[in-house]
């Protein structure tokens, strides 16, 4: 069964409301290495957020001068035993840069180019009678401007569609990872597995990383996936087909090798490196989108950052690399409320994490914050109810202590501050949810958007 790789609305960029947890204090900003002190406190830290957060297994690796200084597996598996650090985890959106190095590898050998149109190896059918079919290349997939909706399930009509001329603006797309994904594979005639496993895999010795998984194998190694309540999500079928978008599985040890690798520049040239951190397209002004990565600029000490993150029911991962200074720290999770941690212990292990992380969410200036109007209890509580996804998952809108939370599978619970009496915010998101009504004033729609992508989901109840 192929993994559903459409659950999360913010794929690449949710930071939910901060928590009511007090993340370790910040390190002097001068301060780069990590005492044994500092790696204790930070045990001890997620520990307490595993239980407050509900997540079982928690697995970080922290790297300093191009080295794995720290890697750990926290919690124990669903059988009782404490999970080892080989334990395997699904890393959601994390795939895309990965799969984005596979191609940039290519580049680098020679064997693709990023600006020839991949028509000239694949169209799709859906698209074929668009000319921009003949125009989107590599480069527009890779650097998220493909002019796709992050999944054609968010179109109106279900199909692939092109919303702009591939090349003119940003918008994160799922689905064009999975063009690139068949026109390399249509040119070279191998499945993306099998090319990433002689390309990346097997040169870096990763050997518990897989784009396909049957769902059997080293199944006690694998760990499960839970939702915000600490419930485990149980499925008939666990196994995995190849995507470029999502859906990788790996152990913190290898993403720890391949993130070395990055840090290092032992997989592509200088000369290609500079075209990956290169701002291709703004996506706000905190935050670029270059080759695969998301890149965060004017850090202090004159760094900049490599980022990505992902999320998926049941999954919740980040990685952020400091390329001048050699550091790096990779976070997984197996939990819908994992992204909560990822960004606590970004905060808590880098003397410039808070503002890494501020900056991969928000467009605003770091001490700025958006001011909610006054609602009525009666008018929040029209809002309330049942809602369900085009793609048929089940969101609810509920009213808490003069509030309203949405909760959707595969993401936590998010607060909605009002703006107006109608569209809301979120307090560490651009992302904006609004309420449409019938011509009666009854609420029929929530709406939840996020740069271009637009998710539109219809009241089926009380």
């Amino acid at each position: 069964m192929k993994k559903n790789i459409g659950f999360a609305l913010l794929s690449f960029c949710l930071l939910v409301l901060k928590p009511n947890i007090s993340h370790c204090q910040q390190l002097k900003s001068g301060q780069m290495k990590q005492s044994s002190s500092d790696l204790n406190t930070l045990d001890r830290k997620i520990i307490q957020w595993q239980k407050d957060l509900n997540i079982p297994n928690v697995a970080i690796g922290i790297i300093e001068n191009n080295r794995l200084v720290k890697a750990k597996v926290y919690g124990n598996l669903s059988n009782g035993a404490p999970a080892p650090q080989s334990t395997i985890f699904e890393v959601a959106s994390l795939t895309k840069v990965v799969f984005s190095t596979m191609v940039l590898k290519l580049v680098q050998d020679g064997k693709w180019d990023l600006d020839e149109p991949l028509a000239h190896y694949f169209v799709d059918p859906e698209v074929a009678s668009s000319a921009y079919s003949k125009m989107i290349s590599s480069r527009h997939v890779l650097s998220q401007q493909s002019g796709f909706d992050n999944w054609r399930w968010m179109n109106s009509t279900g199909k692939l569609t092109f919303n702009f001329e591939p090349g003119t603006k940003f918008n994160y797309s799922g689905d064009g990872m999975e063009y690139l994904k068949s026109a390399i594979e249509k040119k070279f005639n191998r499945s993306l597995a099998q090319l990433s496993d002689s390309i990346l895999f097997k040169p870096l010795q990763l050997k518990d990383t897989h784009h396909e998984w049957d769902g059997k194998t080293n199944f006690d190694k694998h760990s499960r996936m839970y939702d915000a309540d600490g419930k485990e999500i149980t499925r008939t079928d666990y196994s995995i087909s190849a995507s470029a978008a999502a859906g990788l599985t790996t152990s913190i040890d290898d993403l720890s090798k391949f993130a070395i690798a990055v840090l290092k520049g032992e997989l592509i040239s200088k000369k290609l490196h500079q075209e990956m951190i290169k701002t291709q397209a703004v996506i706000s002004p905190n935050l670029q989108q270059g080759l695969g990565w998301r890149i965060i600029n004017d850090l202090p000490n004159h760094e900049y950052a490599l980022q990505h993150a992902g999320n998926d029911q049941g999954v919740a991962a980040i990685m952020v690399l400091l390329p001048k200074s050699k550091r790096g720290i990779i976070v997984l999770t197996n939990a819908d409320n994992g992204l909560m941690m990822c960004n606590n212990v970004v905060r808590a292990a880098f003397p410039e994490g808070t503002e890494i992380i501020h900056k991969a969410y928000k467009s605003t200036r770091p001490n700025e914050s958006a001011s909610s109007l006054k609602l009525t209890d009666d008018v929040l509580k029209s809002y309330a109810g049942k809602y369900k996804r085009e793609d048929g998952v089940d969101i609810t809108v509920t009213l808490k202590d003069s509030g309203l939370v949405l909760r959707m599978a595969g993401i936590p619970l998010l607060n909605l501050l009002p703006q107006t009496d109608h569209e809301f915010f979120l307090m560490d998101l651009d992302a904006t949810v609004f309420f449409t009504k019938n011509n009666d004033g009854t609420i029929n729609s929530v709406s939840i958007k996020d740069g271009e992508n637009v998710i539109k989901c219809l009241k089926t109840g009380d």
